[in-house]
């Protein structure tokens, strides 16, 4: 194995770093988790850092203390390991479903992990949390659902071949009105609809909306991802019951406040959109690598979208001082 060039190789993504006994880490990747003890963690470090930077080849040498052939033999062994990968071992160009296959579905699961990994769900499940919670939550579903009227427009709009243009219409209108599902589940714990719709959403709401309308505008397989990682936890009632039934427990959610959430999870389900990403990449026959890697991009960029958008929710509603729906703007009353 031969290093022809000063970046030859790249870095994987690391979703998190576990410490170990020593100055040993535990790396956890998509696809596994990678122990390295001290010296091999602060090699990896090293090459971390120096993999974005332009500093050159011998710069790493240096700080490594190893010679070419040395630093040869330990970036091929991160390799092997999976942390790095070589350039030109990547494909120039993947069909659609290769795409898909080979890269999205493999992914999705680590996304999703990521996305849910705040502590706000562990804490509505375990018993820490409060209705007011459930429905501050609920509020900003609404919004954003209601939202998909400024982005799944756009969509249609800037997509230019017809099939995907029909692809995305169909969803569209199988979408456009969800947001009366939840409105039915805030009036059954008490909220009006006048206060409900009058309402204004939190930022990261805005945020995880306009982020959709970028990627509508850019690229309309970069939206479709977003969609398809929104969509990848509606696959079966398995994967969301626990947490509704669970926050019905233990914060006294009236059934009539869950069963419209269950009967939007189950409308997605009959219209098998968490399929529709596959349906969209089925009618491209060749994504460039660069290309590809933007839309890999942009559907992790979604996930990490997810997790503010969680925090910004708990944060607000967290506070009893906080109004509820929140309010438009006001002068006078500021």
């Amino acid at each position: 194995m031969t290093i022809t060039t000063e970046r030859a190789y790249g870095a994987r993504r690391v979703y998190e770093t576990i410490p170990l006994d020593g100055e040993a880490v535990a790396l956890r990747l998509s696809d596994r988790v990678i122990e390295l003890g001290p010296k091999e963690a602060a090699f990896y470090d090293r090459v971390a850092e120096w993999l974005p930077s332009s500093r050159p080849l011998a710069a790493l040498a240096l700080d490594a203390g190893v010679g070419p052939a040395g630093l040869e033999r330990r970036l091929g062994q991160l390799a092997e390991a999976g942390l790095l990968y070589r350039k030109d071992s990547l494909p120039a160009v993947v069909s659609g479903i290769e795409l898909h296959r080979d890269y999205f579905a493999k992914l999705l699961p680590s996304w999703l992990d990521e996305a849910f990994s705040h502590p706000f769900w562990e804490r509505m499940t375990s018993g820490g949390g409060s209705l007011r919670l459930f429905a501050g939550w609920l509020i900003e579903l609404y919004h954003y659902t209601r939202n998909a009227n400024r982005h799944m427009p756009l969509s249609c709009a800037h997509t230019r071949d017809k099939p995907l243009k029909a692809l995305r219409a169909k969803h569209y209108a199988e979408e456009w009105n969800h947001y009366h599902y939840f409105m039915k589940s805030l009036k059954a714990l008490g909220y009006s609809e006048p206060a409900v719709s009058s309402s204004v959403p939190l930022p990261m709401t805005l945020a995880l909306s306009n982020f959709m309308r970028q990627a509508a505008r850019e690229d309309i397989l970069a939206y479709s991802i977003c969609s398809a990682v929104l969509e990848g936890t509606t696959i079966e009632r398995a994967t969301y019951n626990p947490y509704y039934q669970r926050c019905a427990e233990l914060y006294s959610v009236p059934n009539e406040a869950i069963q419209p959430i269950y009967a939007h999870l189950d409308l997605d389900v009959k219209y098998q959109h968490s399929d529709l990403f596959l349906d969209i990449l089925k009618e491209v026959d060749v994504v460039p690598a660069a290309r590809a890697g933007r839309i890999l991009d942009y559907g992790h960029q979604l996930a990490e979208h997810i997790w503010l958008w969680t925090d910004n929710i708990e944060r607000y509603y967290d506070r009893e001082d906080n109004p509820m729906p929140r309010r438009p703007f006001d002068p006078r009353l500021e």
